[in-house]
């Protein structure tokens, strides 16, 4: 199998949500605890670019319109790429004390699904999933989740991956492209803490779901019925989530987080927060554009 390749030395506290953008050729991801942060990447050049955002970014989405929609700590925003400016869009957590995004992704219809999880007490019931439109609108989906996490879906859009890192589970769910609505939620894969905890996700063409392990040293390839295709260690804890990439959309970059490790822990292995890539032999899905 091939060997994760150490693409990019950056040492993020928890570097997040990876997202390839096809017609820039640029992966972009976000640092979002203690150091606030939006990243450019070239692999082609390997230039790096760092934005300072002032506020915490969880997640991004590619829009049709230009630049990005993001998800922040003061609600979902339009970023200006180029003035570096968030302009609000709509705020499902208006109100909301202690509640805050976290993953999000966008269906091929333009909708982005976001997640959201109570920080105070991360392991309880208390996260949502939202879905938000390009007119502004949104709707709550699912609740009773603790950490809502990587979400992805089959390349015929029938059905919708979601994971609840505290359940250590991925779900799946039937889901209609044309509404946007989901239904019969069902566990896909069920694991246990000692391998590590649930976290982003990526669906590549032939339908297998590529999820991070934070805590697990691991990124692991899932077979469409569940069962374990192949696994890959990292020379890291804590992957967090992987995003296909690259000119033939072929390779899997994976991000890290430095969070929570003591001082002999990062000295003991200084490759934590950066970036990887997997040359994986099989190609994802373009990253779908948010239509507002």
């Amino acid at each position: 199998m091939p060997e994760v390749e150490h693409v990019l030395e950056i040492r993020n506290v928890i570097g997040e949500g990876p997202v390839w953008h096809s017609q820039e050729g640029l992966l972009y991801w976000v640092n979002f605890i203690e150091q606030y942060q939006i990243l450019r990447f070239s692999p082609q050049t390997r230039r790096l670019e760092v934005f300072e955002t002032g506020i915490p970014v969880m997640a991004l989405a590619i829009r049709k319109a230009g630049g990005f929609l993001a998800a922040t700590a003061k609600g979902i925003a339009a970023w200006d790429t180029k003035h570096k400016t968030f302009e609000p869009f709509c705020d499902p957590l208006a109100g909301r004390a202690g509640h805050r995004f976290n993953d999000a992704a966008t269906d091929l219809e333009g909708r982005f699904w976001v997640g959201t999880l109570n920080d105070a007490n991360p392991k309880g019931p208390d996260g949502e999933l939202f879905c938000v439109r390009g007119d502004g609108s949104y709707e709550l989906v699912d609740r009773n989740i603790t950490v809502a996490n990587g979400i992805g879906w089959s390349p015929d859009r029938k059905i919708m991956y979601f994971t609840d890192s505290f359940r250590y589970a991925i779900y799946a769910y039937d889901f209609a492209a044309e509404s946007g609505t989901i239904s019969n939620r069902r566990t896909f894969v069920q694991t246990s803490p000692e391998g590590g905890i649930p976290d982003g996700l990526a669906v590549d063409t032939e339908g297998c779901v590529w999820s991070a392990y934070c805590g697990g040293w691991r990124v692991v390839r899932y077979r469409p019925d569940g069962r374990v295709d192949r696994e890959y260690r990292l020379p890291v804890a804590n992957p967090t989530s992987c995003a296909f990439g690259g000119e033939r959309l072929d390779e899997l970059y994976i991000t890290s987080a430095a969070l929570g490790l003591s001082e002999k822990d990062k000295a003991a292995h200084p490759l934590s927060g950066d970036l990887f890539c997997l040359k994986a032999g099989v190609a994802g899905m373009d990253e779908p554009r948010f239509a507002g």
